[in-house]
């Protein structure tokens, strides 16, 4: 734990919706701080620290949901008046296709990024049904331009760093390496199921072992020398109040979409602030999904997350209007 810091020297919150992506996140850091005071109107609960030269605000959701992501943010930004970007990571469901990078597997990330006519991401379930179609109605805004810089930036680099000194990877040892941290381990391979879209999971509840699963249905996947290098996916990513557990409405809106991934937080975030969403694959969308991913997936997203803080511009301060006062002149900011 470190000295103790001001509201305003918080310029980036990270908002993760579930327990276990809260975990993986507060494990990046590279210091903590002391909690501030807070109204009590705000019932968020903050951890925060840095990682790099910037100051984060680390907040998790009561509950998942769009509702609850507007909440959440909008007492983050009343509480922390210097906010100007905002990352919400966690896990994601996955859609099979082929992408730059290649099959969109477990483990995989997924970051929202503009493209054709969506903004980064869709929210699918909003509109109006007219005879023979839904449309979609509103519009949400697109990632902040210097997070978009900064993503482009990691892919960069990464795609020129030594293979033995992937940063990502260097990142995502802060958790693996954790013996206490089972959860968050890789699962194998061997453990990535993908089955046909017209083959249902045989008992709710159960594991596809558990349940007989016929492995005749399985989708083979050519993954390559390296099974567990990670791959980052960006493009559209939807989101919905709806959890995807049907692969034929899955591939149907990501036909319809161009989506890459599934969720359910970002609309509400992106109803009022600019945001990067960024998403570690825990399942396909379908009737097969369950929870062997979800840490390895959480784990994941939250090693992009520090990758992508520390390659984000340190700017100028702001001047103080009063020539004689500087209180706030040695604290560099993030800008829109």
């Amino acid at each position: 734990m470190s000295t103790r810091r001001n509201h305003t020297d918080y310029t980036l919150a990270w908002v993760c919706p579930l327990e276990i992506e809260q975990t993986a996140a507060i494990k990046m850091l590279d210091e903590s701080h002391e909690p501030l005071e807070q109204e009590r109107t705000d019932y968020n609960t903050y951890t925060l620290g840095r990682i790099g030269r910037h100051n984060i605000v680390i907040a998790a959701l009561h509950q998942a949901g769009n509702s609850s992501a507007t909440s959440v943010v909008t007492q983050i930004r009343n509480t922390f008046p210097d906010i100007r970007s905002v990352l919400l990571v966690g896990i994601g469901g996955g859609v099979p296709v082929k992408t730059s990078s290649g099959i969109i597997r477990l483990g995989d990330i997924v970051v929202s990024k503009p493209a054709g006519e969506y903004p980064g991401v869709v929210q699918y379930d909003h509109g109006k049904a007219e005879i023979g179609v839904f449309k979609r109605t509103g519009a949400l805004q697109p990632p902040p331009a210097v997070l978009l810089h900064a993503a482009q930036d990691f892919a960069v680099n990464r795609t020129l760093a030594d293979e033995a000194m992937d940063p990502l990877t260097t990142s995502l040892s802060r958790i693996t390496s954790d013996k206490r941290l089972k959860a968050f381990h890789f699962p194998g391979r061997q453990m990535d199921f993908l089955y046909e879209s017209d083959y249902a999971h045989l008992r709710a509840g159960y594991l596809c072992s558990e349940c007989k699963c016929d492995p005749a249905k399985r989708i083979r996947h050519d993954y390559g020398v390296d099974e567990a290098h990670v791959q980052v996916h960006r493009g559209v990513i939807a989101s919905g109040e709806l959890v995807i557990k049907d692969a034929k409405k899955r591939d149907e809106l990501a036909a319809q979409h161009g989506v890459l991934c599934f969720e359910t937080e970002a609309a509400g975030v992106l109803a009022d602030t600019p945001c990067l969403v960024i998403r570690g694959i825990s399942d396909y969308c379908d009737s097969h999904k369950n929870d062997q991913w979800h840490g390895y997936a959480a784990a994941t997203a939250a090693a992009y997350s520090r990758e992508l803080v520390l390659r984000l511009p340190m700017y100028k301060p702001k001047q103080s209007p009063n020539p004689g006062h500087c209180g706030d002149s040695a604290r560099a900011r993030i800008l829109d």
